[in-house]
């Protein structure tokens, strides 16, 4: 793993995370880090300073870096925030899109349901990240993409967690579908009904996960 930047690190210890096998106020030793890594001992900190950045990590007096233990009331802040600018996203992409940025989105359902199908939960995330990001540069406003951008990497353990419960993959399959025909009529009533169940599924979920 020689050469890797401080944000390839922070990006598999996101991972590690999402995939509980890094746990809720679980420390972060750095020498652990840079065995694991290998790499230097500065290139770690650099990683968990981003992480601390993002939300994911925290710093804990006299015992150093760990695993940020959220809150259930914080998760749910955190979600009403990425489902709001989900829904801005959406209703600027209704008026703004073309027939091919359907048709991309349509190209990326296709796939989402291929990882779906295979149970392919990492395939999948990336596939959800990537339609996401699709809708939101669909519409236009880059200080909205900037800020959906910034938040990513914090909601990405619970996206992760809430995707291996039950039948939530193919659940996120039609969702996703149901979002997409409603930008194609413009019909934005549809729209964010089909965001407002994703993000109560996702919730009820992460509530079995996080219940205090």
């Amino acid at each position: 793993m020689k050469g890797k930047k401080a944000a390839n690190i922070a990006e598999e210890i996101a991972s590690l995370i999402g995939r509980g096998i890094l746990h809720p106020g679980e420390r972060l030793v750095e020498a652990v880090l840079i065995e694991k890594f290998q790499c230097s001992r500065a290139m770690v900190r650099d990683a968990l300073l981003m992480l601390e950045r993002d939300g994911l990590v925290e710093k804990i007096p006299n015992i150093g870096a760990a695993v940020r233990n959220f809150t259930k009331e914080e998760i749910h802040e955190l979600y009403d925030v990425i489902y709001r600018l989900e829904e801005m996203a959406m209703e600027k992409a209704a008026s703004r899109g073309t027939e091919q940025d359907f048709t991309t989105l349509e190209e990326i359902l296709e796939e989402q349901q291929v990882a779906a199908t295979a149970n392919d939960i990492h395939s999948y995330y990336e596939l959800n990240e990537k339609y996401h990001l699709e809708i939101f540069n669909i519409a236009g406003n880059r200080t909205l993409v900037g800020i959906y951008k910034s938040l990513r990497m914090s909601v990405r353990p619970f996206r992760l967690l809430v995707m291996g419960q039950g039948n939530n993959l193919q659940s996120s399959c039609l969702e996703h579908r149901k979002q997409v025909e409603a930008l194609r009529s413009n019909n934005l009533r549809d729209a964010r009904y089909a965001i407002r169940q994703q993000e109560i599924r996702s919730l009820k979920s992460l509530d079995v996960l996080f219940p205090e």
